[in-house]
């Protein structure tokens, strides 16, 4: 399944991040285990700061994430999600006892009926085969000048 060439004209960007958290997740455990470091990771009880620099508070449980764009740079989400996929569907096995999600992030310059991300069947199979859940960041952008 691709996207089609209109679909893409009005995409700006695609972010899919492999997201594991959980109460007693240790980061440097979980790097461990898997044998990759994470694009970002935080224990719980370390400051959480949001994208502005600002702490917020503390992170209130371990989390541990691995970003697609690196790697993928394609308008096509299914292309972010064959990729984690292939990391992570091996070794599903370390990720009991905590929460997994794909934290998406999508921006367009057109939002309307039937134009947001289309998930695979395959896909939507191998985030169930995960246990994971999906949250989508889905932002309307101006027009590039």
């Amino acid at each position: 399944m691709t996207i089609s060439e209109t679909h893409a004209s009005h995409i700006r960007r695609v972010k899919v991040e492999f997201v594991v958290s959980g109460a007693e997740l240790g980061p440097a455990a979980m790097t461990k285990t898997l044998g990759m470091p994470p694009s970002h990771a935080a224990k719980r009880g370390d400051p959480r700061v949001n994208g502005m620099g600002v702490v917020t508070g503390e992170e209130p449980k371990g989390i541990w994430c691995f970003d697609s764009t690196p790697e993928i740079d394609s308008k096509d989400i299914n292309e972010h999600f064959e990729y984690l996929l292939s990391l992570f569907l091996p070794r599903a096995e370390s990720f009991k006892g905590f929460e997994t999600f794909f934290d998406v992030l999508w921006e367009s310059t057109y939002l309307y009926a039937g134009t947001g991300p289309v998930l695979s069947p395959r896909n939507c199979n191998g985030i169930g085969r995960l246990g994971a859940g999906i949250g989508f960041d889905i932002y309307q952008v101006d027009e590039d000048d």
